[in-house]
């Protein structure tokens, strides 16, 4: 598989990785363990070598999920993680205080297992918590001891975008981006230039854009997507996951593959983290990892 350099890290991640929300048995429904590790270990097989988790995901369950594949998997030397903190995920809360994100940051380690970690985002601060670069220069603290490689944020809008590749200061820059979002597209541009590596979320749109949720599908209680992909959200986005599923019948692939290869076809994104539950997804993920053609990524551009 293709790896891409990380912005100014020099870290040289795999075109797609592992977005580990989906093995936490929480926000997305539950998760069985030993399928989560069969997959993890899929995944590394097929060639990812990046895995992106979070604190908040299952009150650092998946930290945990993963911490025990890496202590039994023979290829944990070219293994990179991406864990996160500050997001409590419940109720908007969020909590950038130093004091915090030290807590955060020292129980990521312990569940991880591991004495350093390749890369620690800020969980979606604002403008304003960025602004006050607190925890900024915490990280850069966690840097100088060895207990961190790189940071940078995961943020949800464009001026937050905008304010971290313009302060200078993360080396990381994650955001949602897929087929019916693609207003990140400018910005990405911006980090590539400014040496911002860009982790690309959401490829399928938590799961639309492979097709598999119709208008009446009831997610289980708990689970986000209720409020997501609610009936009135799916129905405003029919009918260009129509127009997706054409261009992915035409081409003779699923509709999720094309999703997360229109992510690929972005030269300014380093690696794109579709969520994986099973085995099964980890391999059909990793062999999204080609570049679409050109005048079919040009239809899709149409779609945003």
């Amino acid at each position: 598989m293709e790896k891409r350099t990380l912005g100014r890290t020099g870290l040289e991640v795999t075109v797609v990785g592992f977005g580990a929300l989906a093995i936490s048995g929480s926000f997305l429904g539950p998760a069985d363990d030993a399928v989560s590790n069969r997959a993890l270990h899929e995944a590394v097989d097929a060639g990812m070598n990046f895995i992106d988790t979070s604190n908040a995901y299952g009150q650092g369950h998946s930290e945990e999920v993963i911490g025990k594949f890496l202590k039994e998997s023979a290829a944990r030397d070219r293994i990179l993680i991406g864990t996160k903190g500050g997001n409590l995920m419940q109720g908007g809360k969020r909590n950038f205080a130093p004091d915090y994100i030290r807590e955060c940051f020292e129980g990521s380690l312990k569940r991880l297992g591991v004495n350093a970690i390749d890369l620690y985002l800020l969980h979606n601060p604002s403008v304003d918590n960025m602004r006050a670069e607190e925890s900024f220069d915490l990280l850069d603290g966690f840097v100088s001891q060895g207990k961190l490689k790189h940071w940078g944020v995961s943020v949800n809008t464009l001026p937050e975008c905008e304010w971290a590749v313009s302060c200078g200061r993360p080396s990381v820059m994650q955001m949602e981006y897929n087929i019916l979002a693609q207003g990140a597209a400018g910005v990405f541009a911006q980090a590539k230039n400014a040496g911002v590596g860009v982790v690309s979320r959401a490829p399928l749109m938590r799961g639309f854009l492979s097709g598999r949720f119709a208008e009446d599908h009831v997610f289980a209680e708990g689970d986000w997507r209720r409020q997501i992909l609610a009936p009135e959200k799916v129905r405003t986005f029919q009918g260009k996951l129509g127009a997706l599923q054409e261009v992915a019948a035409d081409l003779g692939l699923s509709a999720a593959e094309v999703a997360i290869r229109f992510c690929v076809s972005n030269p300014n994104v380093s690696t794109v983290i579709p969520g994986v539950r099973t085995p099964e997804q980890a391999k059909s993920n990793a062999a999204a990892c080609e570049p679409l053609p050109q005048s079919v990524l040009e239809k899709l551009l149409r779609l945003s």
